[in-house]
């Protein structure tokens, strides 16, 4: 299967389907990064509020 080919079949899925195939390709690419992992890790584990982002704010951000 070509990479257009898969282009094609990805556009087809729906939002739900996307998502999941989001997180199992960003799954893959940071499978083997230790840096990525103990970032995630610490920012998944940080319980100090000021830290955390409103969904309005990650969506602002995530539009840049």
């Amino acid at each position: 299967m070509s990479l257009e080919q898969i282009k094609r079949a990805v556009a087809l899925l729906d939002e739900q389907q996307q998502a999941e195939l989001i997180s199992y390709t960003l799954q893959l690419r940071y499978a083997h990064d230790a840096s990525f992992h103990r970032e995630a890790t610490d920012r998944l584990n940080d319980r100090d509020p000021s830290h955390w982002l409103t969904p309005d704010e990650f969506e602002r951000r995530l539009d840049k």
